[in-house]
Order: C-alpha cells, then sequence, then structure tokens
C-alpha cells in the first residue's frame, strides 16, 4: 500500500466517523471495523494514533446497536 492509499484510508476512517456522529449511518452499517483492521494491518503507528478516538466515539455513539 502507498504512502497515498494509507492516506486515503485514514481519511475514509475518519469520515466514517464523522457520519456515525451526526447519526447519518450506524456503527455496524458503517463498515468502520474492517477499516480499522486493514489499516492496522497496513500501519500499526496510525491505527494506535486512530484507536483512542474511535473507542471514544463508539463508547459516546452506539446508540443504534
Amino acid at each position: 500500500m502507498t504512502e497515498r492509499d494509507l492516506r486515503k484510508l485514514e481519511a475514509t476512517i475518519r469520515n466514517k466517523m464523522e457520519e456515525i456522529k451526526k447519526q447519518r449511518v450506524s456503527l455496524k452499517d458503517s463498515g468502520i471495523g474492517s477499516l480499522m483492521n486493514m489499516l492496522k494491518k497496513v500501519d500499526e503507528a496510525s491505527y494506535e494514533k486512530i484507536m483512542p478516538e474511535y473507542k471514544k466515539m463508539v463508547k459516546e455513539f452506539n446508540i443504534f446497536k
């Protein structure tokens, strides 16, 4: 995966997080979990950077269970 692809993946994850926060899409339907797993395989540092924000978002915005 190129640096450009990595940045696109990070942007997609952040975009999905914003959509979940705005309740446009549910956590389950967003597919963000698979994107996070993909990011972890490709770049552990970026994954570790986004993970605390992701956990906070899941805790606060998981209203669609």
